[in-house]
């Protein structure tokens, strides 16, 4: 897993929507299991022909804290403690929540968007419900971008018994190329890449890049410069 490779002096619990948000993450989860009928309240998931009909618009909103295994959550909650704090810090609390949630939105409304570009399987895709926390942790991993590029992350060695130290912004590069080229591949074969929704990464890391891009401009480097704790 990546982690930071150097203390910031950013004290998580310190930012309090970032610990919302987690703590929101793990009592859903803890809901989703605790469905009589197993289905982890799958009803509660972003379905895109639901949205184009105008119906339940709110799974919107509670997809993005929904996650369909112990996998799943653990891989999303991880990444989100490692990136959160900063991003919360630089931006201040309603600004990083607002951030947040666009990226979550901005990403299920591109998921559902290729549903209907997608040659022949795009119908049978609008009815397979869509669940996670991804699209808003992309949006995040565009902030640390912009925000946070020349910190330096520990991953695995390609042996999996050392880390080595790289960039965060050739990570978060690398990383959302690579979900780009998954997505553009599902245009044309949807099921060769599994079922994650990449269109739901792409946008919300866009929205989040792009509302980090405006902070800054405005900003400056004086989000480095605030008191850390």
């Amino acid at each position: 897993m990546v982690m930071e490779a150097e203390s910031d002096k950013i004290s998580f619990f310190k930012q309090y929507f970032s610990v919302i948000i987690l703590a929101a993450n793990i009592i859903v989860f803890i809901w989703q299991i605790m469905d009589p009928t197993g289905q982890m309240h799958i009803e509660a998931a972003f379905v895109p022909a639901d949205f184009f009909d105008g119906k339940n618009l709110w799974t919107l909103f509670s997809s993005m804290f929904m996650h369909g295994d112990i996998v799943h959550i653990i891989m999303n909650m991880w990444f989100f403690f490692v990136v959160t704090d900063n991003c919360e810090h630089a931006m201040g609390h309603i600004l990083f929540l607002f951030t947040y949630i666009v990226a979550g939105l901005f990403g299920s409304l591109l998921h559902a968007l290729s549903t209907i570009i997608i040659p022949v399987w795009g119908p049978f895709l609008a009815d397979i419900p869509s669940l996670g926390a991804s699209g808003a942790i992309f949006g995040l991993m565009g902030v640390y971008l912009i925000l946070y590029s020349g910190n330096k992350f520990y991953l695995p060695s390609s042996t999996g018994m050392t880390m080595r130290k790289v960039s965060a912004g050739y990570f978060i590069i690398t990383y959302f190329i690579a979900e780009l080229t998954y997505a553009l591949v599902s245009l044309m074969d949807p099921f060769s890449l599994g079922s994650t929704a990449h269109f739901a990464h792409v946008g919300g890391f866009i929205a989040g890049a792009i509302i980090a891009g405006i902070f800054k401009a405005v900003k400056g480097e004086s989000y480095k410069k605030k008191k850390k704790s």
